[in-house]
């Protein structure tokens, strides 16, 4: 998948993750704390930027969870159908 900002570098500091997300960055870290963006890479103070697009496509609903169970995923989206 191609992303309109891959004219930069792959890694982004907490800085840099916050202002490609266009938040501040104590929210980027309240973020993370909390598990809405990904942790940084194992053993360094860097985002995958890509980490952070796929976490972005998913809270958005723009991605796919393939680990979800088929029948998880139908009782979520049919949810309060019945």
């Amino acid at each position: 998948m191609k992303h309109d900002n891959d004219n930069g570098p792959r890694l982004l500091g907490r800085r840099e993750a916050a202002a490609y997300c266009g938040i501040a960055e104590s929210t980027f870290s309240m973020w993370v704390a909390t598990m809405k963006m990904p942790r940084p890479i194992a053993g360094t103070r860097k985002w995958d930027k890509r980490a952070i697009d796929s976490r972005l496509d998913e809270l958005s609903g723009l991605g796919t969870n393939d680990n979800e169970d088929p029948y998880e995923k139908w009782m979520r989206e049919n949810a309060g159908s019945a």
